[in-house]
């Protein structure tokens, strides 16, 4: 998620889901990732954040598993959440991200996103994060996220 410190006013998601146990709902300013959430957070034990989201009919091939592409769109959410802290709140956007899928998430699954970033240097943030349904892994992935204005 590349946020920014300009005021804006949060989008609607265009369904409800129900939060899962520990989570908070989130507020969403980018149209495409309000229209594919809701989106809930929650706080590890660590102090670092937790992404979720219910896979709902939105999300899933006509098998019922869920799409790789809104398994990418979480993980950009995710790490981009995580880059924008590590970049002590600058803008920041995806220069690349590279995802494993090591089992398939269904229809109904509470994905969590545990995400951290890696290494910063002044224009680049690394972050990597894993995807776990039920505390079994799902995915994986590493990013490398651009602090706009930094050369």
């Amino acid at each position: 998620m590349t946020e920014s410190a300009t005021a804006r006013i949060p989008l609607p998601s265009p369904v409800e889901a129900m939060t899962p146990d520990g989570f908070h709902r989130i507020d969403l300013f980018d149209p495409f990732e309000a229209y594919v959430g809701p989106l809930f957070e929650r706080e590890a034990a660590d102090g670092s954040r937790v992404l979720a989201f219910r896979v709902d009919e939105r999300h899933v091939r006509g098998d019922g598993t869920a799409h790789e592409g809104m398994m990418m769109t979480a993980a950009d959410a995710c790490m981009g959440g995580v880059a924008w802290r590590g970049a002590e709140g600058r803008p920041c956007v995806t220069l690349s991200m590279q995802t494993s899928y090591l089992d398939d998430v269904r229809l109904g699954d509470v994905v969590e996103c545990a995400a951290r970033v890696d290494h910063r240097t002044r224009a680049i943030v690394f972050v990597s994060a894993d995807f776990t349904v039920g505390g079994a892994p799902v995915m994986t992935a590493t990013s490398l996220w651009k602090v706009l204005g930094e050369r």
